[in-house]
């Protein structure tokens, strides 16, 4: 008896001296760095929670420790002004991360801030439902907004989409909405329904989809919010404002045949959508809306080396839209190989079809400024 105990105690401090030495169990190295130019209180977020409040300009630490190899992604939850995000994403090593460097600026005292292209994301979940609910599902999702492409009223082009995991039944109803002026977390009436690809997970904005000029005001306030409805919960089961700034890469090209080499000469054309998590290289979403009649195939490729298929497009839906509009996308949750490719802009979303096997148009990616 003696024995085996002592046996016993040698295997389970065996074990957790292996696992002390290859990860380590307790997390003990913090992130923290700088932020300025702010005029008045941010919120900082780690990994999508873990708030900080910061009552303006200085150093700023997450009370959130990490262990080695863990993924970090800062962001800033601010509807008052822009913020740009350094060395804000990427794997913790033997030592505390104190470089994250975050500058901002009010969009009031730069007025050229709001004609530059808006990047933001969501997390949605239960709790952020007024009132909120308890459930298992979940969603990322984001936007891209460019306020340089409007029509003659002023609306600006939107694409973008929201990515649901964990619902125990199927959505009735996703959508932005818009929450009342001044109260982000009121409830607020719908704006743009967004449909639903051929997984069931991924919900996608319409082609034809626009932000009027009270829309992008509240998108700039933090009073947009993704919201997902299902017959338990029709006033939504899962939330999440569209505020976070900073920690993906996102791109937004156009496809057509010009681009393919050699050119293909086809009429068809259409538009990709990519935004990756920074820190996992987890897709927040990314589709392409296309006119490709036939499309046999589509996917990410990239021209590192001999080139070929970086990440495939699995789901294909024709006529998503009712306007004859198609669409591709990956399987949820899928990642990007590598953000190097991304970063060097080497990819390309590629359409094929029976006719142009090798693609019959594409649009090579370019990462956008935040």
């Amino acid at each position: 008896m003696k024995v085996r105990g002592i046996v016993r105690a040698t295997i389970v401090g065996a074990v957790a001296l292996a696992l002390v030495s290859c990860h380590g169990t307790e997390a003990t190295y913090s992130i923290g760095g700088n932020i300025s130019g702010t005029n008045g209180p941010v919120v900082l977020r780690l990994n999508g929670a873990n708030d900080l409040a910061v009552g303006g300009d200085g150093d700023f630490t997450f009370d959130q420790k990490l262990i080695k190899d863990d993924p970090f992604n800062v962001q800033v939850a601010n509807p008052t002004g822009r913020c740009i995000v350094q060395n804000g994403a990427g794997t913790v090593a033997q030592s505390n991360v104190k470089d994250v460097s975050i500058s901002c600026a009010a969009y009031a005292t730069t007025p050229a801030g709001l004609l530059q292209i808006v990047i933001r994301s969501a997390n949605a979940d239960g709790s952020h439902v007024n009132q909120p609910v308890t459930t298992t599902a979940s969603a990322v999702g984001g936007i891209i907004a460019d306020p340089t492409d409007q029509d003659a009223s002023g609306n600006v082009a939107i694409v973008g989409g929201l990515v649901l995991s964990g619902l125990a039944q199927a959505p009735t109803d996703v959508a932005i909405f818009q929450a009342p002026k001044g109260n982000p977390g009121g409830n607020g009436l719908a704006i743009l329904h967004l449909v639903l690809a051929a997984d069931g997970a991924t919900a996608v904005l319409r082609p034809d989809a626009v932000l009027d000029t009270n829309a992008l005001a509240a998108l700039f306030a933090g009073e947009l919010y993704f919201n997902v409805s299902t017959a338990a919960h029709p006033n939504g089961e899962i939330r999440g404002a569209i505020e976070l700034q900073g920690g993906v890469g996102a791109s937004a090209p156009a496809l057509d045949s010009t681009q393919v080499v050699p050119p293909t000469g086809t009429t068809a054309f259409g538009a990709g959508v990519l935004m990756v998590d920074r820190a996992t290289r987890k897709l927040v979403i990314s589709y392409i809306a296309h006119t490709v009649v036939g499309a046999t195939s589509a996917a990410i490729n990239t021209t590192v080396g001999t080139g070929g298929q970086a990440l495939a497009f699995t789901n294909l839906l024709d006529n998503f839209d009712g306007l004859g509009t198609n669409l591709a996308t990956p399987a949820a949750g899928s990642v990007l190989p590598n953000l190097s490719d991304l970063d060097n802009s080497f990819l390309y979303f590629n359409v094929s079809s029976g006719t142009f096997p090798n693609g019959e148009i594409r649009g090579n990616i370019s990462p956008l400024p935040q």
